[in-house]
């Protein structure tokens, strides 16, 4: 049975949060279809600066702040608490996963000169600047490679980085990440809602206007 395989793939690198707002900045390369194959979900990747949710986060968050997801979820269809949508006839799976939304100068609608909801922030704000590089291995195990953002200005700084710590959060972001998506994957297939060779996207949330 394939595996899911945690690792950090950096040594000694020293790290300490300057404040400086600089991770609450969201890039969004729009110069992606809005619909992202997963052959160049890679690319993406590397090249944007998007917060992803999961269902915990979101209901923390809405309990802290008192705000209704939709405030300040992304997504590229109306949210409505299912992240995977089926179109074109049961060929097209779209994984469309909430991102924090983004205020007209790219910050984080939550910062304002600071995090104000930093006691429940989400786990990629706290991941940051370390980021996780999915391959699938010539086996079909399943590679979660953690790298970091080098232009962080708290690379350097600070304590060595605790690699087992920060390869348990990943993984706890893994499995949140699996336990929203699975149920809905499993419920569509057992329905004869997905086609046996339908073809697997990711969206760009906010790419346009909602359906």
């Amino acid at each position: 049975m394939p595996r899911v395989i945690v690792k950090a793939i950096f040594e000694n690198v020293k790290f300490k949060c300057q404040r400086c707002g600089s991770c609450c900045h969201h890039n969004r390369p729009l110069d992606f279809e809005e619909l992202i194959p997963m052959e160049r979900l890679k690319e993406f990747c590397e090249r944007s600066n998007l917060i992803y949710l999961t269902e915990k986060d979101i209901n923390a968050i809405a309990r802290r702040t008192g705000k209704e997801p939709a405030k300040f979820v992304d997504t590229l269809y109306d949210y409505d608490g299912c992240f995977v949508k089926v179109k074109d006839d049961a060929r097209k799976v779209i994984l469309d996963l909430p991102v924090m939304k983004s205020k007209a100068d790219t910050t984080c609608v939550f910062y304002e000169n600071c995090c104000t909801i930093y006691s429940v922030r989400p786990i990629a704000c706290r991941l940051f600047p370390f980021r996780v590089e999915e391959e699938t291995a010539s086996n079909g195990d399943t590679l979660l490679n953690i790298g970091y953002n080098p232009t962080c200005p708290g690379i350097g700084k600070g304590e060595l980085v605790d690699r087992r710590k920060l390869e348990k959060l990943v993984s706890e972001l893994f499995l949140q990440r699996t336990s929203d998506i699975n149920p809905q994957l499993q419920r569509m297939m057992a329905s004869g809602a997905i086609s046996a060779n339908a073809k697997v996207y990711r969206t760009l949330p906010g790419k346009r206007e909602k359906n």
